[in-house]
């Protein structure tokens, strides 16, 4: 399909911020790996992960909307875009010092976490950015087919981190391939930078500074969204970022290449339901998607949990066909209740708030379960699976798209 040009720039804009998807989504889902890999090299408890994880996804969500704000208010959208892919190298540089071991082990732990709250500082950026650019760049009809796109780069960037970074582990037979990524990282955020330079300061955000208030992005769609969001993601990001962990300690599945594909295989999933998911929200009703994918997730869990072999393979591929689409489908949904000069504080409540600090709830509540071993690790899974269809039959709580003009809850 051609890219839609609702603006000179749109092609150029839909490379770019695909280019940071798959950098920025890589990265991001690359770090429950990392935090993985700590608990056999390191000796992490399950306490010391869980801890990690909320400090983690708490610096995601809550510094997301301060660049949203940012962004609404001084544009410069593609240019704080790169910057936060600028970030993710610097983040993985700091878990490299703690893989490597060149840390004192007493500043082993503390470091990590450090590590983390960077990289999830430079993970805020993107998705309130972005999907602000591909909202004003494209025609509200192929506005999701868009996403969708740009969503699959996103998957991919999930699907080979953690499988190439165990695989040149493997030709190396060291851990420090991470430096890999972190020059990834490092040249994206140059060729996004360079590549701004064919794109007018106007374009480039679809529009200039603005003057919009951070109270014209919550209307009363914004605020449900946020909510269905968050319910969504403590349910289907608490199985997603403990699968990593669970591969290891329940079912034996060794820190290496093995390790990295069975990951693979959940993360590719999210290829192909990312732009077959945008593709149909521009086509139907984008509340009854979000909610089918809810429980398409928490059924493949139940189904994962109890079965074996390729069934359970096929099932873990589900897993991440369901989960990771949340980025087409909330964004063009969050489009529809928003005026468009406030769209990147908008996304980064739906995204940042609802999402990501769903992201932050879920691991933390499947963590506390595990807290009296890795034993327990299964039925936090399990309560997470039955919570995403909660999530399902919460959709209908969200008014329909795109009628009439977006209303704050403050007047």
């Amino acid at each position: 399909m051609a890219a839609p040009t609702s603006l000179p720039n749109s092609r150029t804009l839909l490379v770019l911020s695909s280019l940071a998807h798959f950098v920025n989504d890589g990265t991001t889902f690359f770090v429950p790996v990392l935090a993985a890999l700590m608990v056999p090299l390191r000796g992490f408890s399950p306490l010391e992960v869980t801890v990690f994880f909320v400090l983690y996804y708490v610096s995601a969500s809550l510094l997301g909307l301060f660049i949203g704000w940012w962004s609404d208010r001084h544009g410069r959208a593609v240019s704080l875009m790169g910057l936060g892919v600028g970030l993710l190298g610097a983040g993985l540089f700091t878990f490299f010092l703690v893989l490597a071991g060149s840390l004192p082990g007493p500043f082993e732990y503390p470091v990590t976490l450090l590590a983390g709250v960077l990289t999830g500082f430079a993970t805020s950026f993107y998705h309130p950015l972005g999907a602000s650019l591909l909202q004003r760049s494209f025609e509200p009809s192929e506005r999701g087919m868009a996403l969708g796109i740009n969503g699959a780069m996103g998957s991919l960037g999930r699907a080979l981190f953690p499988f190439l970074f165990f695989l040149v582990t493997l030709a190396l037979v060291t851990t420090d391939s991470i430096l890999l990524f972190v020059a990834v990282a490092l040249v994206s955020a140059v060729v996004i930078a360079w590549g701004t330079r064919s794109v007018t300061a106007r374009a480039s955000d679809g529009r200039g500074p603005s003057t919009g208030r951070a109270r014209d992005a919550t209307t009363g769609g914004i605020v449900r969204l946020t909510v269905v969001a968050f319910v969504r993601s403590v349910a289907l990001q608490g199985v997603a970022v403990w699968i990593p962990t669970y591969l290891t300690v329940a079912r034996n599945v060794p820190a290496s290449g093995q390790l990295g594909l069975a990951v693979t295989t959940m993360y590719v999933g999210g290829i192909l339901g990312q732009p077959l998911f945008g593709l149909a929200a521009d086509r139907t009703d984008r509340r009854l998607l979000i909610g089918g994918s809810s429980a398409g997730a928490a059924l493949a869990t139940l189904g994962y949990l109890f079965s074996t072999g390729w069934t359970a393979d096929l099932l873990l591929f589900t897993i991440g066909f369901f989960t990771f689409s949340a980025f087409p489908l909330l964004m063009t949904l969050s489009a529809d209740y928003v005026p468009g000069g406030s769209s990147s504080l908008a996304n980064a409540l739906v995204f940042g708030l609802g999402a990501g600090g769903g992201g932050v709830v879920g691991p933390l509540v499947v963590g506390a379960m595990a807290s009296g071993g890795y034993r327990f690790l299964a039925t936090g899974l399990e309560v997470m699976a039955g919570l995403g269809l909660v999530a399902a039959v919460c959709v209908v709580f969200l008014p329909a798209g795109g009628r009439g003009r977006p209303r704050s809850l403050f007047g």
